[in-house]
């Protein structure tokens, strides 16, 4: 059984290896995790392989420096921010090689970008008071609706959109005092709650549900219905033990949630209240970063060390993928 597993990780890092540190154009050949955001080179890169045995491919040649990015939870599309002009553009995965699309409409420099929870729709949030909701993203991309948030508190401190491009959920307010507001187009604000701080939003199930991270308090909580009644209830806390509390999420079928904290420690449990499991990342996170497959997650960001990701399959373990091998700067157009 261990030499067959062996094989089967060599096998995996190998083709990883001839499909993207051979080419001059990464393509989407071979097993994928998703994409990743490296600031210091101001690109997308492809994270190729599988948890433990995966590694960090060369720049995807988009022709334009990236400033910003935000990858969607299907990690087949990103949303970013030129260098220069700071226009948005949308990048997909197109005919098996990655693609760069302008998006007409769409106003430069967002304060904020989200997908939602399939990546057929995002909203752009933008300082001054205004959202910009896009759907067809895996289509005809194309502004839905425009929606204003400037009678809201300030500061924004997290975003969420629904599959359908319908609505909003916008977390606002200064510390100890940040409220949670549904906004849909040409509608009123609804107050859904209010918390400490709300670092992060998240729909899943469809929309049915969303979990909001919140860190002062050290609790992640659930909203049953949040396009409706919107019932809240408490998922984890000071009694699990979550302390600096950095960000959560739930598994790709709603059932298990993740919980990660400033000194490395991870949760995971589900909503049945059973015991905790955690693990040690070894690192500082800076989140829970979806990757393909139903739990995977990334917990750093892209630099000079490994990606430390949180594999959660049937038995949760940290993994590490090697840093890319070094390489000159290759000169890009920026926008």
């Amino acid at each position: 059984m261990t030499s067959v597993l062996l094989v089967r990780t060599l096998t995996a890092v190998l083709s990883a290896g001839l499909a993207f540190g051979g080419a001059s154009a990464p393509s989407l050949s071979g097993p994928q995790l998703g994409l990743v955001f490296d600031p210091a080179a101001e690109c997308l890169r492809p994270i190729a392989g599988i948890p433990g045995a995966a590694i960090t491919g060369a720049p995807l040649p988009l022709g334009v420096a990236i400033s910003r990015a935000e990858i969607s939870p299907a990690q087949n599309a990103a949303l970013v921010v030129g260098a220069r002009r700071s226009a948005v553009s949308l990048v997909r995965a197109t005919g098996g090689d990655w693609v760069l699309t302008a998006l007409e409409g769409v106003q430069a420099a967002p304060a904020r970008m989200i997908f939602s929870a399939s990546g057929s729709a995002a909203a752009l949030y933008y300082a001054g008071g205004r959202v910009q909701i896009l759907s067809g993203l895996a289509g005809t991309p194309g502004v839905a609706a425009e929606v204003d948030v400037s009678s809201l508190p300030t500061p924004v401190t997290a975003l969420a959109v629904d599959d359908a491009a319908a609505y909003v959920l916008l977390a606002a307010g200064p510390p100890e005092a940040v409220s949670l507001y549904r906004v849909a187009a040409n509608s009123e604000a609804n107050l859904l709650g209010s918390f400490r701080s709300v670092s992060a939003v998240r729909l899943f199930n469809a929309g049915g549900q969303a979990l909001v991270t919140d860190t002062l308090a050290g609790a992640v909580y659930r909203i049953t219905d949040p396009a409706g009644t919107a019932a809240l209830q408490l998922v984890a806390g000071a009694g699990a033990g979550i302390a600096g509390l950095v960000a959560a999420e739930t598994d790709a079928a709603g059932q298990r949630v993740f919980a990660v904290s400033s000194n490395g420690t991870v949760f995971v449990s589900d909503f049945n209240g059973d015991p905790v499991t955690t693990l040690d990342c070894g690192c500082v996170p800076t989140g829970l970063h979806r990757l393909a497959g139903p739990a995977t997650f990334r917990l750093t960001e892209s630099g000079s060390g490994p990606i430390q990701l949180l594999d959660a399959g049937n038995t949760p373990r940290i993994v590490a993928v090697p840093p890319p091998v070094q390489e000159s700067k290759r000169a890009e157009v920026r926008r």
